[in-house]
């Protein structure tokens, strides 16, 4: 007997009782008890007057997508979840959303999902149109299911990202330091990214508990050369490209964000920034319709609270500690190492560098894109990056071995 047709031999009293027994609650950026979710939505239903329908799918903020996986190890217990919530609730539809572009994924659902009368739905969840439904997680699902097929452990699957790989999904059981989770010390990174909060590296003393919000399931390890600035606005990027567009406050509020972050990197940030960000960012935290401009902002009021002398260094000191914002670099050539053998302007992929054979190259500054393919192409080295004064440099073509500082 399947999970579902366990459910519906039991009350709904003796469902409720079981789920409650197990202590489930909904996973991810809304973590709570998952009957008081549900009692909840059903009084929502009644506000809105509308049909109930039974939804599962990833938080509308998760860009990682590593818990998708769980919809191809564990489909029968994701769509048998929906079921029994369908039962509890007295749905009158079910639909489970996946990821524009997850065409694969869908087809392999396509006939499970019809037989248990599951629509298959592509985006992220439409929040206005969806009033007076319960909208779940995939993980809570699974967990449902696995819960009325006798299987269920407490727990719940993470993965941890690094060197921008995601791992695979581990199963979790609480309590769970991060340190023990990831593996790694306090020397090897500068920051955490739990889900979508930042911390610094004492967020490795973080104990992850089954009450505990862990956002889209992925601890993200940033490791000690990484500049924050450069990955905050590498985030909200992503952020931007993720949203709907049809909430004021998540549509400018995250362009603002990623405006102002960009610029820090690019070396034209200003004082009053700092502030801005952070009205903007607490602003969108209660705002905001969906999970995407509510924890839009987490990543940036992390860096705030935790690295704020990297702002000091981007917006005052006109520097990136880590050397990452090509915008505080300059790249030259020493023209008393340069050998003029045209190496470095046959691979620039801009044509910045003027020179013949036999005369010091020089660097265009104002076209250079900063790649670095000049540097790996010298083998004089004599393509110097720096991030302190450049030197008297040759503004004319001068023979080898014939500059002179003047």
């Amino acid at each position: 007997m399947g999970a579902f047709e366990t459910a519906k031999s039991m009350s709904k009293e003796e469902v409720r009782e079981k789920i409650k027994a197990a202590g489930l609650r909904e996973f991810g950026v809304y973590n709570q008890d998952l009957l008081e979710k549900w009692e909840q939505d059903l009084a929502e239903q009644k506000r809105w007057e509308a049909p109930l329908k039974v939804i599962a799918a990833l938080n509308n903020n998760d860009t990682n997508r590593a818990l998708l996986a769980l919809l191809k190890t564990q489909a029968a217990d994701i769509l048998e979840g929906m079921q029994i919530a369908a039962y509890l609730l007295d749905a009158e539809g079910m639909e489970l959303y996946l990821p524009e572009g997850e065409t694969e994924l869908k087809e392999s659902l396509a006939k499970a999902a019809s037989a248990a009368g599951i629509e298959l739905c592509e985006g992220i969840v439409n929040v206005r149109t969806s009033r007076g439904s319960s909208v779940n997680h995939i993980e809570t699902m699974a967990a449902l299911g696995e819960l009325f097929d006798g299987r269920y452990t407490p727990g719940t699957w993470m993965a941890v990202a690094k060197d921008n790989k995601t791992g695979e999904l581990m199963r979790v059981s609480f309590p769970m330091t991060v340190r023990d989770l990831t593996g790694v010390t306090v020397e090897e990174i500068k920051g955490l990214v739990i889900g979508s909060a930042l911390y610094d590296a004492s967020g490795l003393d973080f104990v992850i508990e089954k009450d505990t919000n862990i956002g889209n399931g992925v601890i993200t390890v940033l490791p000690a050369d990484c500049c924050i600035i450069d990955q905050e606005e590498k985030v909200l990027l992503a952020e931007r490209k993720n949203g709907c567009g049809r909430c004021t406050f998540c549509r400018e509020g995250l362009g603002q964000l990623h405006t102002m972050a960009k610029e820090i990197t690019e070396g034209k940030g200003k004082n009053e920034y700092l502030g801005m960000l952070e009205e903007i960012g607490n602003a969108m935290s209660f705002s905001c319709q969906c999970s995407v401009g509510q924890t839009g902002a987490d990543f940036t009021l992390g860096t705030l609270k935790y690295f704020a002398d990297e702002y000091t260094d981007h917006i005052k000191k006109k520097k990136c500690g880590a050397n990452v914002c090509s915008s505080f670099m300059s790249i030259y050539i020493d023209p008393n190492l340069c050998e003029g053998c045209e190496e470095c302007a046959d691979v620039c992929p801009v044509d910045c560098i003027e020179g013949k054979s036999g005369f010091i190259h020089m660097i265009d500054e104002f076209d250079c894109t900063k790649c670095g393919k000049c540097i790996e192409a010298c083998e004089y080295d004599a393509v110097i990056q720096t991030t302190g004064r450049v030197p008297k440099l040759p503004t004319r073509l001068t023979k080898c071995g014939k500059f002179k500082k003047r």
